[in-house]
């Protein structure tokens, strides 16, 4: 009997979380993840410990308990997850997926982790971007961290696959 050991956790980096109506979308990318990796979806932890209160504050004390959740997520990111897979279509790339990118690439870029990013965009939309490259502020995060980019949706599970596999074996 083959089972499945050690797979590692995937912090999925996406804004369609907060689109309740891509929600059927977004469940095609976690299917893709979670046959090599465990992905952590980060708006089941925003949307059940953070954004239902948050939506009822206002002024300084909304903006402390937005902060309050960036910081939750980037805990996820540091002591959770690892790897991570970005989402990056859209005009521009979401604030929100450049910033976790981002401190996965210090989390590996200080030693505190290894965080290899598989990136997908099939937008062909300019975000930034030269001829030659994606925005050149996202390249680190997969490119120098044993990451992947991927322009094709099938490519995804295949690209996860690797990265999953660098940890060590996933059957046994």
């Amino acid at each position: 009997m083959v089972r499945q050991i050690n797979r590692p956790k995937c912090y999925v980096e996406s804004p369609l979380g907060f689109e309740p109506s891509r929600a059927e979308e977004y469940q095609k990318y976690l299917d893709q993840i979670h046959y090599f990796a465990e992905p952590i979806n980060p708006f089941f932890i925003a949307g059940g410990e953070f954004i239902p209160d948050i939506l009822k504050l206002s002024g300084q004390e909304k903006q402390e308990r937005w902060c309050d959740m960036a910081v939750r997520l980037y805990e996820v990111i540091e002591k959770e997850a690892d790897m991570g897979f970005a989402i990056l279509n859209g005009e521009p790339t979401d604030v929100g997926t450049a910033c976790e990118m981002a401190f996965g690439y210090a989390l590996h870029k200080t030693g505190i982790k290894s965080f290899p990013i598989v990136a997908y965009r099939d937008d062909l939309r300019r975000s930034g971007e030269t001829e030659n490259n994606l925005n050149a502020m996202l390249l680190p995060p997969y490119m120098r961290t044993g990451g992947e980019f991927v322009t094709r949706f099938e490519e995804i599970k295949p690209a996860i696959g690797r990265v999953a596999m660098s940890f060590g074996p996933l059957w046994g």
